[in-house]
């Protein structure tokens, strides 16, 4: 019996030490592809970031859509993207009313007309 627990023991010493490092490797592995993820969607820009559209000769920037839109219609623009239609570059923005309402509306970006 006292061969028997000597001989079982470093056994299992070798599978504790194995599953140690086995879960030690797990970890490094989780922690270096987190890193790596997290990196990759640090380094891309943000669309806060992205410059605010130039515009056309003689128009109005995206910033400035927003603000006329905002103050004419008294809500806040949740949305805004420049969009082309034929010749002519438009914003959209998609906006919010304090009572919960969403809508729309497209301004022509070298008059600054809303359509």
């Amino acid at each position: 019996m006292f061969i028997m627990r000597v001989v079982c023991l470093p056994m299992k010493r070798t599978a504790v030490i194995a599953v140690i490092a086995v879960i030690a490797v797990i970890g490094a592995l989780a922690t270096a592809h987190a890193s790596i993820s997290f990196a990759a969607i640090r380094d891309q820009p943000s669309r806060r970031d992205a410059p605010t559209s130039t515009p056309p000769t003689g128009g109005i920037s995206l910033d400035r859509a927003v603000q006329m839109a905002q103050t004419r219609f008294n809500a806040r623009v949740v949305r805004a993207e420049t969009t082309s239609e034929g010749s002519r570059v438009v914003y959209r923005l998609r906006l919010l009313t304090s009572d919960g309402r969403v809508f729309s509306v497209s301004v022509d970006a070298r008059t600054g007309q809303i359509l």
